[in-house]
């Protein structure tokens, strides 16, 4: 069943959101820069209603959601979902995070306007699922927090017979404002069915949906990660315009009471991903390999930007993002030597699609 996220942005003067709590304490060398701080915040309580009585989805608007810290830079969120005790809360439990959204109302959207369904909720500046992707920027890069208010959308899920309560928590790293050298991300969200409510469909085995943004910045993409539903292999990324491959986000699987559910996504994070121009066409591919006909997918990814015009700057890759000479994309998506996929034949059918 689809929701209609421009109804909950209609709805964010009228509704309340979860109280919030955070805490702060100094971070480790191993989970952020030098000098830096980690600040846990917490969303909630929501009451998530059992399953039988039909109220299983929780759907929010939060009119204000707390900021972490102010002048600063974040460099890094890891999101979870937790129990009033603090354990984790999941699936395995009977719950589940549909997604959470946090914008910016007082900046627009880059690939939305404000007229365009979600792009009146502002600039989409992150955004989790389930699998609760921890994002890391670089070393010297980081969103810069800046004045005015943040506001959100959640929707929870309870699939047990048991009322649940449970918080939303965002664990941020983040390095004072005055940090020397510091560069500024954008954050630009790619979504097939952008502008609306992110759900498309998808036939039963394997395809590929693609979809365009043309670029209105410049710059290198300095980190991305990739959103789908069960049933997805990941999201691809790339510069249509040039042939370059970005990013391939892929998704893993659980075990056990998570199986079939995707628990994390791959993140690449790197200071030269990619360059995009002023005009060039960024190709997200979202790909499914679905057990049957599925409807209210999502192919999602959000990428960080370094606006500049210095293109071909950046470090030596690491070894994690080293392109991968077995990687295999639908044919009609260049690989990662920049050339079409020779397994697909110089003629590829659009919606074919093999493994990563």
């Amino acid at each position: 069943m689809r929701r209609q996220l421009g109804a909950a942005v209609l709805a964010i003067a009228l509704v309340g959101g979860g109280s919030a709590l955070m805490s702060r304490a100094t971070a480790s060398a191993a989970t952020a820069p030098p000098a830096g701080e980690v600040t846990t915040v917490r969303l909630g309580p929501f009451v998530l209603p059992p399953a039988p009585l039909g109220a299983a989805h929780q759907n929010r608007v939060l009119p204000s959601v707390p900021k972490p810290c102010a002048d600063c830079w974040i460099t890094g969120v890891e999101p979870r979902v937790v129990y009033p005790d603090g354990s984790r809360a999941d699936m395995d439990s009977g719950v589940m995070l549909h997604h959470l959204v946090i914008a910016e109302p007082g900046q627009a959207d880059v690939t939305c306007a404000r007229t365009d369904g979600v792009g009146a909720l502002g600039r989409r500046i992150f955004a989790s699922g389930n699998e609760r992707t921890p994002i890391a920027l670089p070393a010297g890069f980081g969103f810069k927090v800046d004045p005015g208010r943040w506001v959100g959308v959640i929707e929870l899920m309870n699939h047990s017979t048991t009322p649940r309560t449970v918080y939303f928590e965002a664990v941020v790293h983040h390095v004072p404002a005055a940090t020397p050298g510091m560069k500024s991300v954008t954050p630009v969200w790619l979504d097939v069915n952008n502008c609306a409510n992110s759900q498309y469909d998808v036939p039963a085995g394997p395809s590929a949906t693609p979809w365009d943004w043309r670029s209105t910045i410049r710059g290198r993409v300095v980190a991305a990660a990739g959103h789908v539903h069960s049933g997805g292999q990941g999201v691809v990324l790339d510069n249509a315009t040039t042939g370059q491959r970005i990013c391939a986000s892929r998704a893993t699987y659980g075990a056990a009471e998570m199986a079939g559910m995707v628990t994390s996504m791959s993140v690449c994070s790197w200071d030269s991903l990619g360059v995009v121009r002023p005009g060039d066409d960024l190709r997200i591919t979202s790909l499914y390999n679905a057990p049957r006909p599925l409807s209210g997918v999502m192919g999602i990814m959000l990428i960080a930007v370094y606006e500049t015009s210095d293109l071909i700057g950046g470090t030596r890759a690491p070894a994690s993002m080293r392109r991968t000479p077995t990687t295999k994309v639908p044919g009609d998506v260049v690989d990662d030597t920049g050339h079409p996929s020779a397994e697909m034949g110089d003629h590829p059918h659009p919606h074919h699609t093999v493994l990563f």
